[in-house]
């Protein structure tokens, strides 16, 4: 299982993409009751997290991923690069979306996450001339209370 101080060195192309993902975390501050629901979870959780620390969009839903690991030890994250990610997706040649994100629970696995969270997709779907406004506001975190919500529903409900 890869760790998050691996996925911080996966094909780091800047010198400094993995302070940019430490100085996000950082900044990064969940409520009160997200705190609780997270907390609250006692089953074991695996979440698969095919992610490049190079990528803006993994930059903005990875910190959420490393702060609710952090809170309840029975979520566990398993960072993987694109390449070593391969072995979920074998039969096709398109590159791969990053964050793809994984659960594992109870022996089985489930895709709930493809490069943007469900709020950003709709937003983009509803307003195609916006879509890259959109992914700005995304990559800077003007939608970090509805991700926040948007996983720890999927978590809690797991």
């Amino acid at each position: 299982m890869a760790t998050f101080e691996d996925y911080l060195k996966f094909e780091v192309t800047e010198a400094q993409e993995d302070k940019k993902q430490l100085r996000i975390i950082e900044k990064i501050s969940l409520s009160k009751e997200t705190e609780k629901a997270i907390k609250a979870i006692d089953k074991d959780i695996t979440i698969i997290a095919v992610a490049q620390v190079y990528c803006p969009d993994c930059r903005a839903t990875v910190p959420f991923l490393k702060k609710f690991s952090d809170l309840n030890s029975k979520i566990k994250i398993d960072y993987r690069s694109r390449e070593i990610a391969k072995e979920f997706f074998p039969n096709t040649d398109e590159k791969i979306k990053i964050p793809t994100l994984i659960s594992y629970v109870d022996g089985k696995y489930n895709t709930f996450w493809n490069e943007f969270p469900v709020v950003v997709k709709k937003k983009m779907d509803e307003n195609p001339e916006n879509f890259e406004d959109i992914k700005y506001n995304f990559r800077i975190g003007k939608f970090n209370a509805e991700i926040e919500k948007e996983l720890v529903v999927y978590l809690t409900s797991l």
